[in-house]
């Protein structure tokens, strides 16, 4: 069966869900937000880094993203931004994690569909957290937010030119905000798809449901992921609240992949 992790808040890292995750043979993708980049520990990220060690687990990170933009107008917030994403790669790498998640911040509603301005303030920092990310051999998965196409993500990644460099395709996010065939997400993005968000919704918001209790048709995605080799398919990783959704949703997965 593919790796499937499980997206856990810093909150929610003990001893007893670290124990729920190997149970159910799941790997942590493990989250801060910013305000706990400022307070926490490094002995406690280091616990958490013997956590994997001890249970063999392969985790992945989510950075902080609410607030941050590396190509924002204002000098001081891309700054600010990207010392949250590089304190990000930098905590990735001490728990042994092979992937971060990173929000890039920009957003069609906010931006007035300028792209292009947005992409020119954020390519030094997007460059210099690949290449960072690159020295300790990890990749960076850019998802997809408000977009309605995939086109500005993989502008995204053709102008930032690291290998380490690809997408997170959320497809809640997908669902609320595209309206574009999952297909073309799928042809356009392809082996640049390094990562999947799964949850579910009725399309009217991002209401991070389990699997199959949402409108979101998943057929077309498995049957393309089960058409990729071992060594191109992205890693799986459930976006939900509450344990009992994500032993259903691992549950459906298991089905639909087996």
């Amino acid at each position: 069966m593919p790796r499937i992790n499980v997206n856990i808040a810093y909150q929610r890292m003990s001893s007893d869900s670290f124990d729920f995750l190997s149970h159910q043979d799941l790997q942590p993708e493990f989250y801060f937000s910013g305000d706990e980049v400022d307070v926490i520990e490094k002995d406690l990220i280091v616990s958490f880094r013997e956590e994997v060690i001890e249970r063999k687990f392969l985790p992945t990170v989510h950075a902080p993203f609410f607030d941050l933009n590396v190509g924002a107008r204002d000098s001081q917030v891309c700054r600010v931004s990207f010392e949250r994403l590089f304190w990000a790669v930098e905590t990735a790498n001490l728990l042994k994690a092979d992937l971060v998640v990173v929000h890039p911040g920009y957003g069609p509603w906010i931006l007035g569909h300028r792209f292009d301005a947005w992409i020119s303030r954020a390519e030094k920092y997007l460059n210099k957290l690949c290449e960072h990310a690159a020295s300790y051999g990890i990749k960076i998965a850019f998802e997809n937010i408000y977009d309605s196409a995939p086109e500005d993500l993989l502008q995204l990644i053709e102008r930032v030119g690291f290998n380490n460099a690809g997408i997170c395709l959320d497809i809640g996010h997908f669902n609320v905000f595209s309206r574009r065939p999952l297909k073309d997400w799928l042809d356009i993005l392809g082996c640049r798809i390094l990562e999947l968000h799964l949850h579910d919704n009725d399309g009217s918001a991002d209401q991070h449901l389990a699997m199959g209790d949402g409108k979101i048709e998943y057929g077309d995605l498995f049957a393309w992921f089960k058409s990729l080799s071992s060594e191109q398919k992205p890693v799986l990783t459930l976006e939900l609240p509450h344990r009992t959704h994500v032993i259903k949703s691992v549950n459906i997965l298991r089905n639909f992949l087996s």
